[in-house]
């Protein structure tokens, strides 16, 4: 039986055709990529490009899909390429284990994307990679704060510019608005206030990125909210896919 005849039973042989030929780039590939990147593989995306330069560490294991105790010291670009082509073998999926910047956006952006999904936490490195992308025309649904919350029925969908509550999306928007962007990129966000009931003790307060900026503080989070933050990602993605048929 077909893998995807339940997905094409709901959404019609067009939009399956489209899916099929759609190509899809997900940068960040932690707790709201992972769970983007399963669903828009369950959904039979033909084409993936996988970027994240990070491994799996202990503390993932709470909130990421591809982090287990079997897989600490493992790179996620390999496990969600290993995930997606046991999803789905037809699948054509290409890795860069690459930190995001300006220099390395010139090789992982191209004109034929239909959608780029920004899971990026570092705030610098998902500027560059908004800012890239709308200048090429290219679609881009960005993840907001997902730390910090926990209830579901606060998560949200829309415009960048109709972000509210968020400290990231204010801080995303304010440096947008440097690079004279203010509207055109889907945002999924919280308005639910962040918080962190249990102060981290003193030698867990900066959480180091080797070689990649600078370090910054934990924040606590929960399984549930970064993988509906993805799910909610994925549906945009196929929507966009889809929207013409």
């Amino acid at each position: 039986m077909d893998q995807f005849a339940r997905t094409r039973q709901l959404l019609g042989t067009k939009s399956m055709e489209k899916i099929k030929n759609a190509t899809v780039a997900v940068f960040g590939l932690g707790a709201v990529g992972s769970y983007a990147t399963e669903a828009i593989a369950r959904t039979g995306v033909g084409n993936l490009h996988l970027i994240d330069f990070d491994t799996v560490d202990a503390s993932n294991i709470n909130r990421q899909l591809y982090a287990l105790n079997s897989t600490i010291g493992k790179e996620k670009a390999v496990l969600a390429y290993e995930r997606v082509k046991d999803i789905n073998l037809e699948c054509n999926v290409d890795i860069h284990k690459t930190f995001i910047n300006a220099q390395s956006l010139e090789d992982l952006l191209f004109e034929d994307i239909d959608v780029v999904v920004d899971a990026i936490d570092g705030l610098n490195s998902k500027i560059n990679l908004i800012v890239g992308a709308r200048q090429m025309n290219l679609s881009v649904i960005s993840s907001m704060g997902a730390a910090g919350r926990t209830d579901i029925s606060m998560i949200r969908t829309g415009d960048i510019s109709e972000t509210c509550v968020c400290p990231l999306a204010r801080a995303v928007r304010q440096r947008l608005h440097r690079r004279g962007l203010y509207k055109g990129v889907k945002a999924v966000y919280s308005i639910e206030k962040p918080l962190n009931k249990q102060p981290f003790l003193t030698e867990d307060t900066q959480e180091a990125l080797p070689d990649h900026g600078r370090s910054r503080p934990p924040i606590g989070t929960v399984s549930w909210i970064p993988g509906i933050f993805g799910l909610s990602i994925a549906s945009e993605v196929i929507n966009i896919i889809t929207q013409t048929c």
